[in-house]
């Protein structure tokens, strides 16, 4: 099938200081500390919000997963290595795929109208909804789904419906392109691109709170739940899996009593509670008398948010191996009910191509997966983050113990 355009936006990008903003690379946030090796009640956000996307429930069937499964299907002759691999070195896409997204249509849509941009023949079904909606319906639907690919905001997502048994393995080559710890060790989901927690803050309102300047803000996740100083100017978004995923950690890495009197500590501080994390952002960078001067949230919202606006005041830094800087990363599965394996399989290839990482580093202030691509941007590299060492794959059922724990101490129902 003939590209549409021949000449998109295709380049290879070289590493920058993680403050060089110049240019159309995603801009990020400057007073980069902590986290690098040697050295809602208030809000309305969209966050997970359902969108208003294609659906998908027309390109359903019953393919037999068990005699067609895209980890048989054929390798390209360039198939993705890890070395970086480009769209023009793998296979056409000609087809309809199905995609169950978790993650908002801002965050993503780019990538899929770029793909349908090169491809005229392509056509990707969208169905926009919630992370924890998209496994109910999974889970409704088993094998019957419509559902081509279940496209994940956080790894919990992605193990829930491998629990389920949902999923199939994917293209041995897709899976080597991606580093283990970024992937379900069967290959039955891998990661696609990666964020990590962190602490936002407005620059210029700092001088109304009792810390001097950004390097006063402490690099330990639990002093922002005992020290007082923070009541009443910081926000989170607790409604997400990935900060289910946060509280999870903690509770595997600190023990699940030091969580909840993390958990009791933080509500006492009086937080705005966001239901999403681009309006927690949004409202870190205005600035108004009723808005959080601080945040934790991913660093990409921020990212986002200065990409638009060079002066934005909002900034980043970050805790040191704890939680509090925990990365992670969003991801893909493909369910068992697929009519054409080689087109799906050839899908997850072009987001774990060198294209599809761009995409998601220059659209959204996110880190690459694969091997091979360099992250560009004003953020410290995923391997110089000091982040804690962490089994993504175990972020399954037990997020719902997050949740639980969460729901105990008052964070949650929003």
């Amino acid at each position: 099938m003939r590209r549409r355009n021949s000449n998109r936006m295709h380049r290879k990008t070289g590493r920058r200081s993680f403050l060089a903003l110049t240019g159309a690379t995603v801009a990020g946030t400057a007073g980069i500390a902590g986290c690098l090796s040697d050295e809602n009640g208030t809000g309305n956000g969209n966050g997970n919000g359902n969108g208003n996307g294609d659906g998908g429930t027309d390109t359903g069937g019953n393919g037999d997963a068990g005699t067609a499964t895209v980890a048989d299907a054929d390798p390209l002759a360039s198939p993705v290595d890890g070395s970086g691999v480009s769209w023009d070195e793998l296979g056409d896409l000609e087809g309809e795929v199905t995609v169950y997204s978790g993650r908002t249509r801002d965050q993503i849509d780019l990538v899929f109208e770029a793909l349908e941009e090169e491809y005229d023949g392509l056509e990707i079904h969208r169905n926009w909804d919630d992370n924890d909606a998209q496994v109910n319906q999974l889970v409704q639907e088993g094998d019957a789904t419509p559902a081509d690919v279940f496209y994940s905001q956080d790894p919990g997502a992605l193990g829930a419906v491998h629990d389920e048994r949902l999923v199939q393995q994917l293209p041995e080559d897709v899976v080597d392109t991606v580093p283990e710890s970024y992937r379900e060790p069967g290959g039955h989901w891998t990661g696609v691109s990666g964020r990590v927690r962190s602490i936002q803050y407005n620059e210029d309102r700092l001088d109304e709170t009792p810390f001097d300047s950004w390097d006063e803000l402490p690099t330990d996740i639990f002093e922002y739940a005992t020290d007082d100083r923070f009541e009443g100017i910081i926000s989170t978004r607790p409604n997400s899996g990935t900060f289910r995923g946060f509280i999870q950690s903690m509770v595997e890495l600190e023990g699940e009593d030091a969580t909840r009197e993390w958990v009791s500590g933080f509500m006492d501080q009086d937080p705005q509670l966001f239901s999403g994390g681009s309006d927690q952002a949004a409202a870190v960078e205005r600035g108004g008398d009723d808005d959080p001067i601080i945040g934790l949230g991913n660093s990409y919202y921020a990212a986002r948010l200065v990409n638009e606006d060079p002066d934005s005041p909002i900034r980043v830094t970050f805790t040191e191996d704890d939680p509090g800087c925990l990365f992670s990363v969003a991801g893909v599965a493909v369910t068992n009910n697929v009519d054409d394996p080689e087109l799906v399989a050839e899908f997850t290839r072009h987001l774990v191509a060198e294209e599809g990482q761009e995409f998601m580093m220059e659209a959204n202030g996110e880190f690459p997966v694969v091997e091979g691509v360099d992250y560009v941007g004003p953020l410290p590299n995923p391997d110089e983050l000091n982040s804690p060492n962490f089994d993504l794959s175990s972020f399954d059922m037990e997020l719902q113990e997050a949740r639980e724990l969460l729901e105990d101490e008052g964070m949650l129902p929003l």
